[in-house]
């Protein structure tokens, strides 16, 4: 059935007379402008052969806007192509934000790509970034995005972490920052959380900073029940991990260590010491502890002192490293015994250990 649309709908597209238009920048793509004549069928044909959506995409994109001409849509995507966007970044930005199309190349558009260019993102970076995001294009320039970029410089120092952090959460740039940013911020500092704490914290798990107030208050109230102390390099990452979790997830995944023999607080202290520990499925912990357990002798004890044991993957590391080293000791080319060093070192160090 969508076939047989689709074939229609070209089929009244090619038969519109088309006029060549000319443009402010290089045109890559098909740049023919065609008569509104027919709304649906234009926009579909627009779709599919100047932004490289398909069919199936196209005509699904098509329920959300209608071009009564192409003119502005292509000097939109002239536009896009000269910052750098690929093909492929065009059609995904399109995907997800259609009336992007409808949007003014130079009054909209430009002035967020070079402000975008200027503080260091480009290519590939900037499109991947628009492409998740792609509302960065269309939120003010004089009223969101320049004023949040000058409160974060001081924060985070260079125009690189500033990247680095808007890479980990794109809506830091965008975000009521005065509102949602700064009383947590004052938060961490009032409760004795150092300024290289709060700015690892901010690079690399912005989103917990500017998430609704009650739940940056659950999770500040999580972290000091599990006593992680504030001057902790790993609270910033403690912090970060549990507020990407719903407090039925945490509940649960304690419970599972739990049912393997943990008592809680080798579970607060194993989760201290390796925060990602948390961010473990219930399945991957059960399988690597029932392994550590029948396997190597490992009890609770053992492994909440080497928590990065419960990241590890059983299939790519936990097995193989296992069985290499049972071969090296069957040869007497090493001692028995594994310990969790040999598990948790890279490959190179495990290859002259080895």
């Amino acid at each position: 059935m969508l076939r047989l649309l689709h074939a229609r709908l070209l089929h009244s597209v090619t038969a519109a007379p088309p006029h060549f238009l000319p443009h402010p920048f290089p045109q890559p793509f098909s740049h023919i402008s065609l008569a509104p004549n027919d709304s649906p069928s234009l926009t579909v044909h627009f779709l599919e052969k100047s932004c490289g959506l398909s069919s199936e995409a196209a005509l699904s994109v098509a329920t959300r806007i209608q071009l009564k001409t192409t003119k502005n849509s292509h000097s939109v995507l002239a536009l896009l192509k000269h910052f750098g966007f690929s093909k492929p970044d065009i059609a995904r930005l399109i995907s997800r934000r259609p009336r992007l199309l409808l949007a003014s190349p130079d009054k909209t558009l430009k002035p967020k790509l070079e402000f975008y260019r200027d503080i260091g993102l480009s290519g590939a970076d900037l499109a991947k970034l628009l492409s998740g995001i792609p509302g960065l294009l269309l939120w003010s320039l004089e009223k969101r995005l320049l004023p949040n970029f000058h409160l974060l410089k001081p924060l985070l120092h260079t125009n690189e972490n500033v990247i680095s952090a808007a890479r980990n959460s794109p809506r830091l740039l965008i975000s009521d920052l005065p509102k949602l940013l700064l009383p947590k911020i004052e938060s961490l500092k009032n409760y004795g959380v150092p300024p290289a704490v709060i700015f690892t914290l901010l690079t690399t798990h912005p989103k917990s900073l500017i998430e609704k107030a009650d739940h940056f208050e659950e999770t500040f109230a999580a972290i000091k029940d599990m006593g992680i102390s504030p001057s902790s390099s790993m609270f910033a990452h403690a912090f970060g991990v549990l507020s990407k979790l719903p407090k039925t997830t945490v509940n649960r995944r304690l419970e599972n260590y739990l049912s393997l023999g943990w008592s809680q607080e080798q579970v607060f202290w194993a989760f201290a010491k390796h925060p990602y520990c948390m961010s473990a499925s219930d399945d991957k912990v059960r399988k690597n502890m029932e392994f550590f357990a029948e396997k190597l002798r490992w009890g609770p004890d053992y492994v909440s002192a080497n928590p990065v044991l419960l990241s590890l993957s059983f299939e790519k590391r936990i097995a193989p490293r296992c069985l290499v080293l049972a071969i090296l000791a069957s040869k007497g080319l090493v001692k028995r015994g594994v310990k969790a060093r040999h598990l948790m070192m890279g490959r190179r160090s495990s290859l002259r250990i080895m």
